[in-house]
């Protein structure tokens, strides 16, 4: 029950019901009142007609002022308790009363005042009759021949308040019967209004990390399901895009993983082979740790980039750090491996620039990009870095003279364990460029890349800047 009020077919219904059987009982309620109010207001214009036709009847003859009842309309007025009562007050006194009345002194004005009428200078009165009948009270002002007439007329009310009373009775059955045929409309307009919805999430569910490339038609869909399906259709598609690098970062591992470990099988095998001399298990010890030590490399890198895959830097919120000492401390780094090609690090740092990340992570992306430019130069050759603040922007350019990169690897120099074959040789993970992308990215920066063969490479690095010495 709980989880039918929480679904959308239990609150379509919800609402459908809830709506159709207020606006039921709120018409039920006019209605009523409008049947109500028109049979008073029938009996209303039957006593005005009576109280306009008994005025007119009153006449003076001879000083006397009498009053003569037609023959027509004198019948109802003398049958003791008939429902239909007159009197007639002169000067605040008992002038004439109808024979109905049985006693003329009966007061069967003496209700509420309901409905007054200073234009027609009428009071119009619920009240009780002789016979302990509702009945409806007209009371109307009359000045003539010098005196002051209040003519009062009645009419009994138990036959319309019997109408109204049966009409309340069919309300009070109509309305609920009405309530129940909307529940059951409800229900049936929430369930195939929803049945796209089913059929949908069925074809979702169908897909599977197998049939990952499959894809909702969007032109089968209803319009309503058309924009979710091609959300969900993007969606799968970068699913799709992070499963196949997953399984290629996988692959890419375990090839690179493959030729060390054997190695290092390799090399005890042929060391336990035979009894050996003491500096023979070092060399073999020292050349398997050479091998663990690449090993080591790979696995340290993996795990970065599975941190960064995860959003782990950019979900603990980056600190505010010094360009120029991120820049620093990666050419320090990488200054011993260039001492030993005798290659030049150049640094031109412009002013000095506030940026939000963390200068460990910075200084790793920069010394990646500053190794692989070593690593990939001419003897003798140099390393130049620089930094430059355009007011909005911290623009860092890592260039170097060596081997530079084609066209057709350019493209691809960013994948993870990829190296152009001009560098196949070379020591290394193929994780360097990667890991310095994935973390330029994580702090919201951009890295480009622009080589000639033979020529060398430029790399350009834009960070977001908070601002500068010279910007304050």
């Amino acid at each position: 029950m709980n989880r039918y009020r929480h679904s959308i077919k239990g609150r379509l219904f919800v609402w459908i019901f809830s709506f159709t059987s207020l606006f039921l009982i709120a018409l039920g309620l006019v209605i009523y009142h409008e049947v109500r109010e028109i049979v008073f207001g029938v009996a209303d214009l039957t006593l005005h007609a009576k109280a306009q036709m008994i005025s007119g009847l009153v006449h003076q003859e001879e000083n006397e002022i009498e009053l003569e009842l037609e023959e027509g309309i004198s019948g109802e007025y003398s049958i003791p308790r008939s429902g239909h009562y007159y009197k007639i007050l002169m000067d605040g006194d008992l002038f004439t009363a109808s024979t109905s009345l049985v006693d003329k002194n009966f007061d069967f004005a003496a209700g509420a005042v309901e409905i007054h009428d200073a234009g027609r200078r009428e009071k119009r009165i619920t009240s009780t009759g002789p016979d302990g009948e509702p009945i409806r009270v007209l009371q109307y002002e009359l000045k003539a021949f010098g005196k002051t007439f209040t003519i009062l007329v009645a009419e009994n009310l138990t036959d319309s308040l019997d109408m109204i009373q049966e009409f309340k009775q069919f309300l009070f059955t109509a309305i609920p019967v009405g309530i129940l045929v909307v529940s059951f409309i409800a229900i049936w307009i929430a369930k195939y209004s929803l049945k796209p919805i089913e059929v949908f999430s069925g074809r979702i569910r169908a897909i599977t990390h197998n049939t990952l490339g499959d894809r909702i038609d969007t032109r089968a869909e209803t319009s309503e399901l058309e924009g979710l399906a091609g959300s969900f259709n993007d969606m799968l598609d970068r699913l799709q895009k992070v499963f196949e690098s997953e399984k290629q970062l996988i692959a890419d591992a375990s090839h690179e993983l493959k030729t060390p470990l054997s190695v290092i099988m390799l090399q005890c095998d042929v060391t336990l082979q035979r009894e050996r001399r003491p500096e023979e298990y070092i060399d073999a010890l020292n050349s398997i740790r050479s091998v663990t030590e690449g090993i080591n490399a790979i696995v340290k890198n993996l795990l970065l980039l599975a941190r960064l895959d995860s959003g782990l830097l950019s979900s603990k919120g980056p600190d505010i750090v010094s360009l120029n000492d991120c820049i620093g401390k990666a050419a320090a780094m990488v200054q011993p491996f260039a001492e030993k090609r005798s290659i030049r690090v150049v640094k031109t740092l412009g002013v000095d620039i506030a940026i939000a990340g963390n200068t460990d992570n910075l200084a790793e992306a920069f010394l990646n990009i500053l190794e692989n430019g070593v690593k990939y130069n001419n003897d003798n050759g140099a390393v130049e870095i620089s930094s430059t603040w355009n007011g909005v922007e911290a623009v860092v350019s890592i260039r170097d003279t060596g081997v530079g990169i084609r066209k057709a690897d350019q493209e691809r120099i960013f994948d993870r364990f990829y190296r152009a074959d001009t560098t196949r040789n070379t020591d290394g993970t193929g994780l360097g460029l990667s890991i310095a992308k994935a973390i330029i990215e994580a702090y919201g920066g951009k890295i480009a890349l622009e080589s000639e063969p033979k020529e060398g490479s430029t790399f350009t690095i834009t960070l977001p800047g908070l601002c500068s010495d010279a910007t304050g």
